[in-house]
């Protein structure tokens, strides 16, 4: 969805403890949506840090520019750790709770606890937050941590190795849209970590993150911070450290990643794999459709339930929403921003996309989409032709002569442009 760009340098020089090397900046979206995240970093409060950085314990590298300072408490660790080794058959998740703000220009994510989601859709390979598991976290908040803010989620990955694969993109830019909302992955078997982010209008991985030892000197979690990648792509290694004091890199790899066979094997799995393909092609595009299906119904329930994080008041038919950008964002000019959401309104024949610079009446014609798409691209704004300024998109559906149907409730959100400095 949303993304943003701030200028968070370590509040102090951190004192060393266990370190990886630095990460991937995978995955850039299309557009920039700085300023409006600008303007939300801008509102958070300015607050003085819970001890000095000296009793801290630094895992991964020090965090990069523009990279939020993430700062877990022992209790918060103990948590997550308690709650990821309790099953190592299947992927587990739940929220991350404490406070956002400004320290000396930098972004501080404290995270004071960690509370575990209860979810029936849980495998292997995959966690989804349900709409039940949703409603259920934030029960469990108001019950006991009524002062904490969700300020971001954990899963997850048993033996699967640390990364972000392309469903886990798309929970964190649906449900964590705020700049400084963080995601942690964990492989409780290989005791692998690492934090992932918004960073100059990407989501990407956090270079490392650290521990307050408010329980204890030594860490409460075996984990190594990892260099790893976003979007499932596998880290490409650097070369050779120069000395012996470097830590060596180590890929990563993904889910997709396979290792490689000899050409007898290869021969012998082709054998076998003649006899079982029609039954691998059935089998796997019935995963993969109910896969597709769970994304979809995660990503709505998150967008329906957090109002005050999407466009649910902006558009209030969740048959007629566009899910991503959210209202109120800004872009450079020029960007080309793809428009993500629902359009599914019961005798519709097509669905229309305006434009119209704040303020004026007459709308112009963006793009018209054919079909119902219950999450999916609905059309792709290019901005290169206009100048700086708001404007509003509308999502409104029509009947064969392009007219608007009455009794629907069209889906309107505002975007800034701003030209690039």
């Amino acid at each position: 969805m949303t993304s943003a760009s701030s200028s968070a340098k370590p509040p102090e020089t951190p004192p060393s403890g266990p370190t990886s090397t630095a990460p991937a900046a995978n995955g850039a979206p299309a557009g920039r949506p700085d300023n409006g995240h600008r303007e939300a970093i801008s509102g958070l409060p300015s607050r003085p840090l819970p001890a000095p950085a000296a009793e801290w314990l630094r895992h991964g590298e020090t965090p990069a520019e523009g990279q939020p300072v993430v700062l877990l408490h022992q209790t918060a660790l103990l948590q997550i750790h308690a709650h990821s080794r309790s099953r190592l058959d299947a992927e587990l998740g739940g929220a991350l709770l404490g406070h956002a703000y400004r320290y000396k220009g930098s972004v501080v994510v404290e995270v004071k606890a960690a509370l575990p989601a209860v979810s029936s859709d849980h495998g292997p390979v995959h966690f989804t937050f349900s709409a039940d598991s949703w409603s259920r976290l934030h029960r469990d908040r108001t019950a006991h941590y009524a002062q904490l803010d969700i300020v971001g989620w954990f899963h997850t990955h048993p033996d699967l190795g640390v990364f972000y694969s392309s469903d886990d993109v798309v929970v964190h830019s649906a449900a964590f849209t705020l700049p400084w909302h963080v995601g942690l992955v964990v492989d409780p078997v290989r005791d692998e970590a690492a934090f992932f982010g918004w960073v100059d209008g990407a989501l990407t991985t956090l270079n490392g993150f650290y521990e307050l030892r408010d329980r204890q000197p030594e860490t409460v979690v075996p984990w190594r911070a990892v260099r790893t990648a976003v979007y499932d792509r596998p880290y490409e290694p650097e070369p050779a450290p120069e000395s012996a004091d470097d830590t060596p890199s180590r890929v990563v790899l993904s889910r997709s990643a396979r290792p490689r066979f000899s050409a007898r094997e290869l021969g012998l799995a082709a054998s076998a794999g003649a006899l079982l393909l029609s039954f691998f092609l059935i089998v796997a595009g019935v995963q993969l459709t109910r896969r597709v299906d769970l994304l979809e119904t995660t990503v709505l329930n998150l967008a329906q339930s957090s109002p005050t994080q999407s466009n649910a008041l902006a558009c209030p038919d969740p048959r007629l929403r566009i899910l991503a950008p959210l209202t109120g964002t800004s872009f450079t000019a020029g960007a080309r921003i793809p428009l993500v959401g629902t359009a599914d309104y019961p005798g519709a024949r097509r669905y229309q996309i305006d434009v119209r610079p704040a303020g004026t009446e007459t709308w112009t014609l963006l793009d018209r989409h054919r079909g119902n798409t219950t999450l999916g691209q609905l059309a792709l704004w290019d901005t290169t032709e206009l100048p700086a300024g708001q404007y509003e998109l509308r999502l409104a559906p029509v009947d064969l002569n392009n007219i608007r149907l009455t009794d629907s409730s069209p889906c309107a959100i505002t975007l800034g442009l701003m030209n690039e400095n």
